[in-house]
Order: C-alpha cells, then sequence, then structure tokens
C-alpha cells in the first residue's frame, strides 16, 4: 500500500480474514515513517499457517499520523490462487468450480453429474438456500503437494489423500477431475454448513462415511472391511472421533466407516439420519444423539453392524488407542497457526474436525 498525508505517518495496521470466518486478523506491515509511505505484508499461507487455494481473503488498512487522527481505506477482496496458471471458473448451483488446462466441456459436464447427485444430500441435510461452495481442481501429484496441506512424510510419498475440505472456508481442493471426488468433499461443505452450532462435534467415521455414502460405488470397501474384521483389525466408533495417525490404518478407518454409514442408511432410512444430525446439531455428542436418533446405544448399534457384515455372528473389536490419532483435516484439523487454532476454537470449541480428506 502506499499512502501520502500532511502529517508523518506512524502507524499502519492490516486487517484481514479468511473466507467467512468471523475473526479478523491482525499485523503490522513493514515501513518507514514519514509523509509517504509504502507499507508491505506478507500473509504465510504454508506450514503452520496453511491457507488452501481458492480462500477469498478480505483486508483493509487502518493508518494513524503524529497528530492521533486514523484513516480506515475501504475493504478490498483477494482470490488467493497460484498466479502461475491461468484459472477459469464454471458455477453449477452452489458450487463453482476453477481449474486450468483442461477443456471446459468436460469441467461443465462433470460439473452438472455432480450438482443432480447432490440433490440427495442437501435433502437429507435439509439444505435450501446456502452461499456458494468452491472447489479448486489441480492437475498433477507435484501440483497437489503445493496445495494440499502437509499431514506426514508417508502420506505425501504415498499420495494417500486426494483432496481436502475447509468447511469455515466453503472450499475444497481436488487433485483431477473426478466425480466421486468432488460429491466427497462437497459433501463434507454442506454437513459443515448445516451442522454449524458452536456446540456441535461431528465424529470423523460419521463425517467421513456419509461423504462416501453418496459416492458411486463403494470402491471395494467391503472387502476392505471383511479382511480387517477377520484379523481383528477393525475399531470401536467410540475410537473413530478422529483419524488414525499412521497411513496403514487409513484406508480401513475409511472402509470401516463408509460400511457403518450404509448400514445405517440401509437400515433405518435417511429420516434417522437427519435426527441424529440434528441431535448432534444440539450439541449432546454422538453417545448421547445416536440413542435420541435410533433408541439404542452406540455400542449396540455398532454390534448390529457387526452382526451384518459377519452373517450374523458377533464380533469382539479390540481397542486400539493408536488409531486415536490427530485429525487430518484442515481449515482447523491440519495443525495450524495459534490464530487459526482460536479461530476454530472460537467456532467450534471443542471441535477438531475440519479438513475433511479424500482417499486416493
Amino acid at each position: 500500500m502506499e499512502i501520502e498525508g500532511d502529517e508523518t505517518i506512524t502507524e499502519v495496521t492490516l486487517f484481514y480474514r479468511l473466507g467467512r470466518r468471523d475473526v479478523k486478523i491482525f499485523g503490522y506491515p513493514d515501513f518507514t515513517p514519514g509523509k509517504r509511505v509504502t507499507a508491505t505484508f506478507g500473509v504465510q499461507t504454508g506450514g503452520a499457517s496453511f491457507i488452501p487455494s481458492g480462500v477469498d481473503i478480505s483486508y483493509y488498512y487502518r493508518v494513524r499520523d503524529t497528530t492521533g487522527h486514523t484513516y480506515e481505506t475501504d475493504t478490498f477482496l483477494l482470490e488467493y490462487l497460484d498466479p502461475r496458471y491461468d484459472w477459469q471458473r464454471h458455477r453449477e448451483g452452489d458450487m463453482v468450480v476453477l481449474w486450468h488446462n483442461r477443456p471446459r466441456a468436460g469441467v461443465v459436464r462433470v460439473a452438472a453429474e455432480v450438482s443432480q447427485k447432490l440433490v440427495a444430500v442437501k435433502e437429507l441435510l435439509g439444505l435450501d438456500e446456502i452461499g456458494p461452495k468452491k472447489a479448486v481442481i489441480v492437475n498433477s501429484s507435484r501440483e497437489a503437494s503445493r496445495n494440499f496441506p502437509r499431514i506426514s512424510d508417508a502420506s505425501s510419498r504415498g499420495h494417500l489423500y486426494g483432496g481436502f475440505a475447509f468447511g469455515d472456508l466453503d472450499v475444497f481442493v481436488l487433485s483431477g477431475l473426478d466425480r466421486d471426488g468432488i460429491v466427497h468433499e462437497m459433501t463434507h461443505l454442506l454437513i459443515d454448513e448445516a451442522v454449524d452450532s458452536p456446540l456441535a462435534r461431528i465424529p470423523s467415521w460419521l463425517n467421513e462415511g456419509l461423504a462416501m455414502y453418496f459416492e458411486s460405488g463403494s470402491g471395494g470397501r467391503e472387502t476392505t472391511v471383511s479382511r480387517a474384521a477377520d484379523r481383528g483389525g477393525l475399531s470401536h466408533l467410540s475410537a473413530m472421533g478422529n483419524q488414525p495417525g499412521r497411513p496403514q490404518e487409513v484406508r480401513v478407518f475409511y472402509a470401516q466407516a463408509w460400511s457403518t454409514v450404509d448400514y445405517m442408511m440401509e437400515t433405518y432410512g435417511e429420516e434417522r439420519m437427519s435426527a441424529l444430525l440434528t441431535a448432534l446439531e444440539d450439541g449432546g455428542g454422538i453417545q448421547k444423539a445416536i440413542p435420541s436418533a435410533y433408541g439404542m446405544s452406540l455400542d449396540e448399534l455398532e454390534q448390529e453392524w457387526l452382526g451384518q457384515i459377519s452373517g450374523g455372528s458377533t464380533l469382539t473389536i479390540p481397542s486400539d488407542p493408536g488409531t486415536v490419532g490427530t485429525s487430518v483435516i484442515i481449515t482447523g484439523a491440519v495443525a495450524v497457526a495459534a490464530v487459526a487454532v482460536i479461530i476454530r476454537w472460537l467456532r467450534r470449541i471443542t471441535s477438531a474436525t475440519s479438513g475433511e480428506e479424500t482417499l486416493e
């Protein structure tokens, strides 16, 4: 920013906000006091201060001079995108797709197919009119490595995750133009829109399970669950509030989450699931919400599901504290800077949910 005044300018403060977050962040740009100054401020967007592509950053400056007079600029808007590419955009219903270096016709076709799939998601969640959600499509694993939050060396080397959603920023980043991937991440954003109480806490198994339920097909998850059950590798739902920290356990986690939600939806229907989400919105937690919506405890529901996948026999799932790892999501679940943690805390208090992921 360049500014000129009649008196010596002694203080410049930048205020900015990410997406629709309520909390403003402030910083002090570098400048030399004088009647004409040039102030420069850099926002960290990687590492512990990760900011996903596609986020709208609104900002303004406050200037003070030696007489104590202050002046505030207008508010400006910056869309944070990699400037190396010529980004295109297409809006389809509630979704805005941003992409580069791929034919427009293909993007428009996939966006239309996704929009049709999302009708059922919005009906389940009771959503009508919502603000636009952004889908940022990247084209390669190398580009994804620059645009995804860093979870671990192992997950990065194995390209474990194909996408990340950031609920309170209304954006997700996905590697490749994949219809199921877009449905998955959009479902995460819609869940965050529907269950937005500061007291709400959706366990990761339910969040991920719902996102996978609306995909086409199961992707071999039945086999993964069956094999894990045979070797005693499943986890209690009560221990699946966050995703596991070890990459080798992540695929089983996703498969078990999908299988459980699929059982709940196919056995008890959408009405019970809607009631469950409403109970979670009220802040009771999953242990109280399940009895409210399903008339049984979480453990009883789990045993029902186990009986179904094992042909009627009852299985005993060993507790595995190692699977209760740090949540691997975003706009909160990524290890963020202290100010971002505070923002998420103010919004969700005890929540640890934020960057829901799509597996490759």
